[in-house]
Formats: C-alpha cells, sequence, structure tokens
C-alpha cells in the first residue's frame, strides 16, 4: 500500500470529543507537533511524537488518526497491520469520530483483497458509518471522491501496488512482441507522462526483468495462479519423497527453496517502487492532478479466493501424507473404504453446491495425492451464503478432507490446519484434544481469530481415523465439547460405511 495522500495533509478530527479548547496548551502544542512533523514527511518522528502525547495526554481521536496514518505511509505490511489496531483502539475510545472512521476507510480501501480480504471488505462499512453520521462532512465528500488513480503523489486507494504493478506488467507484455520492446515503449510513455507514478513503475519494473537471469521471474507474474500451485505443488512433493525419513531436514529445505523465486519477485518489484518514486516529477505549486493514462486494474476476484482455498489444502496434505506413508508398512491389512456425499445443511447452514473454490480445493487435492498417498478420493464442502464468500465474515463452515487407507496416521498429523494458522494472520487462542475421536480414530481442535476479531471467534477441528482425514472449519465462538460434537457430527454426516477392503 502506499501513502494516500491524506497522510501528508492530516484532516482535523471531525468529532466532538475533545473539542480543541477542551485540550490543555501542552496537549495542543504535542499534536501540532505531530502534525507537523507528519506533514513534513519525518514519519518515524510523527509516530514517537505521538505515542507520547498518548501517553503523556491520555487518549485523543487526532492523535490516534495522525499516529495511524504516519503508520500507514510508510507503505509496509507491518506498518499496515499496526495502522490497522491503532485505528481501533481510536474507535473503541471515539467510535464517532468522522476523522478516525475515515482514515480507516482509507487503510482498508487500499488493503489488497487477495492478501488481506477482511480488511478490504471491511472498508464499505466504515464508508457507510461516516456517511451516516456525517453525509454532509469533509470526511465523506473526500470519501465519495477519493484522488485520481495513480497520480505523482497519491496512488489508487483501491488496489495495492503489487496487484496493480503487475497488472500493468502483463498488460504491456501482452501488447508487446517481446520483453525488450515492452520495456522501451513503458519507459517512452513514462516520459511522455512526468507525473505518473504508476507508468513510472511500470517502466522500472520492465527494465528490471531485462537484466541477466532475471526473465525467469516473469512466470510468475504472466500465471499467477498456475504458478502459486506449481510453487506449492514442488513444496509438498519434496515433503512426500522424503517420508522415509520423517520431517528431514532436506525434505524441509527443499520446501522452503521451491518460495525462493516468489521472495526474489518481491525484492525486484519492491526496488521498482523505490526508484520510480525517486524519479516521477513533483507537481508545479497549484497544479491539478493529472488523470491516469491507464484504467484501473480489475480488484482480485473468486478465483483469487479459490487459490487460497487451495493452498490451504495442499499445505494440509502436505503435513499429512509424509506421516501416512511413514506409517504404511506397519498397516494392517483391512482399512474401511467410505462413501462420501455431502449433507444438504450444516449446523443450520444450507450446502453451498457449485462454488469455484469448491472446485478448485477439490481439483488440486484430487491430482496431487490421489497418487502420492493411499488417497482415494477426495472433498470439500461449504457451508453458508455464496454471496458471503467474498464479505469478512466468509462462509458458514467448510469441511474438506479425504478417504483412503490412513492407517496408522500419527495423532500429530492432526496438528496441520493448526500449522497452517501460525503461518497466517489469525492468532490461536486455544488447542484442546477431546479423549474420543469419530470413528474411533483421533480428534484435535483448535479455536482462533484475526486481530479484528474478538479471541476464539472461530474453531477448526480435524479427524483422522483409519479410513479418513479431514477437517471442519466454524465461524463461530464454540465450546470445547460442542466444537468436538459439530467435528463428530459433520464426519459422520459425509462419510458413510462401505466394504472393508
Amino acid at each position: 500500500m502506499q501513502d494516500t495522500g491524506h497522510t501528508d495533509a492530516p484532516e482535523r478530527a471531525q468529532s466532538p470529543e475533545p473539542e480543541a479548547e477542551q485540550r490543555s496548551p501542552e496537549a495542543a502544542a504535542a499534536l501540532e507537533a505531530v502534525r507537523d512533523a507528519l506533514a513534513a514527511k519525518r514519519r518515524s518522528e510523527a509516530r514517537e511524537r505521538a505515542v507520547a502525547a498518548l501517553e503523556e495526554h491520555g487518549p485523543d481521536p487526532e492523535l490516534y488518526a495522525l499516529l495511524g496514518q504516519a503508520h500507514a505511509a510508510e507503505d509496509e505490511d507491518d506498518h499496515d497491520d499496526e495502522a490497522e489496531r491503532v485505528y481501533r483502539r481510536g474507535l473503541d475510545a471515539f467510535p464517532d469520530n468522522l476523522a478516525l472512521l475515515a482514515a480507516y476507510a482509507e487503510l482498508c480501501r487500499a488493503a489488497d483483497g487477495l492478501d488481506h480480504p477482511g480488511r478490504a471488505a471491511r472498508a464499505a462499512q466504515l464508508v457507510a458509518r461516516v456517511e451516516e453520521l456525517g453525509p454532509d462532512s469533509p470526511e465523506a465528500q473526500r470519501l465519495r471522491n477519493p484522488v485520481p488513480l495513480w497520480t505523482a503523489q497519491r496512488p489508487a486507494p483501491q488496489h495495492s501496488l503489487a496487484h496493480a504493478q503487475r497488472h500493468d506488467v502483463r498488460q504491456a507484455l501482452a501488447a508487446a512482441p517481446d520483453l525488450a520492446e515492452a520495456a522501451r515503449l513503458a519507459e517512452e510513455e513514462a516520459g511522455q507522462h512526468p507525473y505518473s507514478l504508476r507508468l513510472a513503475i511500470r517502466a522500472e519494473t520492465l527494465t528490471a526483468f531485462t537484466r541477466p537471469g532475471r526473465p525467469l521471474l516473469l512466470w510468475l507474474v504472466r500465471a499467477p495462479y498456475l504458478s502459486v500451485l506449481a510453487v506449492l505443488a514442488v513444496g509438498a512433493l519434496s515433503l512426500v519423497l522424503d517420508a522415509a525419513a520423517l520431517w528431514s531436514v532436506w525434505a524441509g529445505a527443499s520446501a522452503l527453496l521451491a518460495l525462493v523465486p516468489y521472495r526474489l519477485l518481491t525484492v525486484l518489484e519492491g526496488g521498482a517502487r523505490t526508484r520510480a518514486t525517486g524519479r516521477v516529477a513533483p507537481l508545479p505549486q497549484g497544479a491539478p492532478e493529472p488523470a491516469s493514462p491507464l484504467p484501473p486494474p480489475p480488484p482480485p476476484g473468486l478465483r483469487d479466493f479459490a487459490v487460497l482455498g487451495a493452498a490451504l489444502t495442499l499445505a494440509v496434505f502436505a503435513l499429512l501424507a509424509p506421516m501416512a506413508l511413514k506409517s504404511a508398512a506397519a498397516k494392517p491389512k483391512d482399512y474401511p473404504r467410505y462413501a462420501v456425499t455431502p449433507p444438504q445443511e450444516f449446523r443450520g447452514a444450507p450446502l453451498a453446491s457449485a462454488v469455484p473454490v469448491v472446485e478448485g480445493v477439490d481439483s488440486d487435492m484430487a491430482s496431487m495425492w490421489t497418487q502420492a498417498a493411499d488417497v482415494e478420493g477426495t472433498f470439500a464442502y461449504v457451508y453458508g451464503d455464496v454471496t458471503a464468500l467474498s464479505d469478512d465474515d466468509g462462509p458458514a463452515a467448510l469441511i474438506f478432507g479425504a478417504t483412503g487407507d490412513f492407517r496408522g496416521t500419527p495423532h500429530a498429523a492432526l496438528k496441520g490446519y493448526e500449522l497452517a494458522l501460525s503461518e497466517s494472520e489469525s492468532t490461536i487462542n486455544e488447542v484442546w484434544q477431546p479423549d474420543a475421536g469419530p470413528g474411533g480414530g483421533g480428534l484435535r481442535c483448535v479455536s482462533y481469530a484475526d486481530d479484528t476479531e474478538a479471541p476464539g471467534a472461530r474453531v477448526a477441528c480435524s479427524w483422522v481415523d483409519d479410513g479418513s482425514y479431514g477437517t471442519v472449519v466454524m465461524n463461530e465462538r464454540l465450546d470445547h465439547d460442542t466444537a468436538a460434537d459439530a467435528a463428530r457430527t459433520a464426519r459422520d454426516a459425509v462419510l458413510h460405511d462401505g466394504t472393508h477392503v
């Protein structure tokens, strides 16, 4: 995310608390010092002064707004996360403050819908709240009329830099016969629009790709969906193929190496953005901001969320498959074979059928694991309103897993979803292992939440028995017994006894 402009000229808080006359002279002076440091782009100083002022003089909505803006202006994920935490602390104390609501709405608008779907979805709710409280306020006017896309100092608040940067590179490559010509044309157009940061970033990125060895990274940009699944497949297979030495250092190193191309791409793109920022000419004093010569990039769609679902499934089975293969030699001769059918309703939520994310999860599971382990079939079902899939709250429940020969699979495999959560932005609040799992196997549950939710807002329970492995994710707070019973109910509703082989 990039500096959205309001950080350089921060708005004054519009809500009545605290009024300027209510501030002591010392508090007013501290606030002005923060405001001046931020206007001069001394962001680190602005943050230090704002934190010190809050500690010394107590909560103040404008200080919270300025502190959040000083974080958001850094264009880094960690600072964006901290800005969100600051805004939420401020809104806990001043829930109707327009300056805080508008600043938080702008941060959410600028969020990448793929990396931070919850944050991006909150933008509409915050904008609606500003309209409700102050329809004629400057904050409402600013949110109705965001600054033009990708102007010299104010990039589009609707799209993250990385999302638009890769979109522009793909479009340039599609319109040119080769990479060298695409870079030349991009450089030429950037020279014709010296105030356009977006064109400068495109030119710098394409030029960076022309250097020796770097065109290989273009595949990650040209085919983002296929490349994500391919990289995950390489990492997963490195674990599966080394199943004879469980959790081998070499297998782990191979899995990590699969992520190196993405890290290299991130460094290349970040360097291009830094160079582009330095070359863009400042607007003349009083000059109107020019319109962007490029159309806005499309926002992430449901296909992106399908990739995320497939990625999570691959991660879970990458952890499970080596352990299942490791114990294959010690398995008895018989194991249950199950028929799989989805219940039409789970915990009051209807089955959402023919949803692309479900089809994506199932097809990738089938292609990756039916030969890599003793997996006979896979399943993945979403429950709830289909239209809620891209909302902040998401679906009501997700049930996914596999059937096959899982005899001897250690109960440590039940930590798969838990380990995947530890790599996400969610916080694990509690883990428990009920005494008895369904089908005579093991059961393990975990409650978790992201930093915008109350602890334990979601629960996931994983089971494993001789003939199946699965996970039930429930978007609700449940006690230990209720969560375990729900997992047993889901497993028994999906799996039906068949013959033994």
